[in-house]
């Protein structure tokens, strides 16, 4: 059995590799995204059920002419584990990295929840959404 930290890595490399369906594969059907407080911004809100989470994750990422995200440092608390990350992203002839921190919350094997903060102005500003 691997450890949360060793699954999420897993699921980083499974969605940078394009196998999103892979790296979902551990959500829970209960699954909660919580993308913030940010109208401005795709994927933000509490969306509940791994369907919508699913959705939402498409839109978010849909958002952006380039998207890649990039894991830098994982803090296993045990049933909470928090990635330290950055999103390279680019829209029109804007680029830049996003710092963003993830926070998974896990109930044994199964993810449960996830918390995204990020720099929703400097995103927003990106998207030219402000």
């Amino acid at each position: 059995m691997a450890g949360n930290v060793e699954t999420l890595k897993e699921g980083y490399a499974q969605f940078e590799s394009g196998d999103v369906e892979g790296a979902l594969s551990n959500w829970s059907d209960d699954f909660e995204w919580d993308g913030g407080e940010s109208e401005e911004l795709p994927g933000s809100g509490i969306h509940k059920g791994k369907d919508a989470a699913m959705q939402v994750l498409q839109q978010a990422v849909g958002a952006w002419d380039s998207f890649k995200l990039v894991p830098d440092e994982y803090i296993d608390g045990g049933d909470t584990v928090v990635v330290l990350a950055h999103n390279e992203v680019s829209k029109g002839d804007n680029s830049d990295e996003l710092p963003v921190v993830h926070v998974w919350r896990f109930q044994g094997e199964q993810v449960t929840r996830l918390q995204i903060l990020t720099d929703t102005l400097k995103a927003a500003r990106l998207l030219r959404k402000v």
